[in-house]
């Protein structure tokens, strides 16, 4: 139904059970994907839980070497030595399929702080995420206008929109910047054919760190909230990616999918 056989995706976030819901549709629906994880060794485990049918589809890098760089050189010096920078990664990828046509930021994680716990060092740490869009899609630059279809999606959770379930400041304004982010780059990028939406999610149970895991009392108190009376899964958000990946979606821009069973009017 969606043309994605042959296209080529860069995800972030791709090690995490988010992450590989998304890979996996996109492996077995013919496409080229690369996980850009924080570090090499947490990408080629990810690989590993992989199908092996599908070694030749799919590579992993780590997004930003010199973040992790005593890691990423122990793990592929052949890889990192010469190619140290961000930017090497999107060329690598581009290198080893012949195309970039995609790229999923889909970063997450993150520990629960108030207002009054945020310090400045928890702050800064958590706007990374929306710096880390950017810079992922300002890279692949080069490589998106060589596309028939380029397309950016960012995938962000409903506490940017609403404040979000639980209380949590900068959790709250680095999704929101993120969101914000997809609509700048909608204006200013769709005149290059490349197109920019954002998905938002709420609660996806099996994705989240242990320290977040909801316990029973606040699992019911969320479902009240929702109009589907169920949390989120990993394989809700597979379908909506494969449409805005697809060359079919070429005319959807600066759009936003809500992937959170209605919570966010609830």
């Amino acid at each position: 139904m969606f043309t994605l056989k042959g296209r080529t995706m860069a995800i972030t976030g791709g090690a995490g059970n988010n992450g590989l819901a998304i890979v996996r549709m996109a492996l077995e629906r013919g496409m080229n994907v690369c996980l850009l994880s924080g570090y090499h060794e947490k990408a080629q485990k990810a690989i590993m839980k992989l199908d092996s049918k599908y070694r030749d589809q799919v590579m992993g890098l780590a997004q930003n070497p010199k973040a992790q760089w005593e890691k990423n050189m122990e793990a592929a010096p052949e890889i990192y030595e010469k190619n140290p920078h961000m930017a090497d990664m999107m060329r690598l990828i581009y290198e080893r399929f012949g195309s970039l046509d995609v790229i999923v930021n889909a970063k997450g994680g993150h520990i629960r702080h108030n207002f009054y716990e945020t310090d400045d060092g928890i702050w800064e740490h958590t706007m990374r995420l929306p710096h880390s869009a950017f810079v992922n899609v300002k890279n692949a630059m080069p490589y998106l206008e060589k596309s028939k279809a380029p397309r950016v999606i960012n995938i962000t959770q409903m506490d940017g929109r609403n404040g979000g379930y639980f209380l949590d400041p900068a959790f709250a304004a680095s999704r929101a910047a993120l969101e914000a982010l997809t609509y700048e780059m909608a204006r200013e990028l769709g005149p290059k054919g490349i197109t920019s939406n954002c998905i938002i999610i709420g609660h996806v149970e099996g994705d989240v760190p242990e320290e977040t895991t909801l316990s029973n009392e606040e699992r019911a108190r969320m479902q009240e909230r929702t109009p589907i009376p169920r949390l989120g899964v990993p394989t809700d958000l597979p379908g909506a990616v494969a449409f805005l990946a697809s060359e079919e979606s070429g005319f959807v821009n600066g759009a936003r999918i809500d992937i959170n069973g209605g919570m966010i009017v609830g």
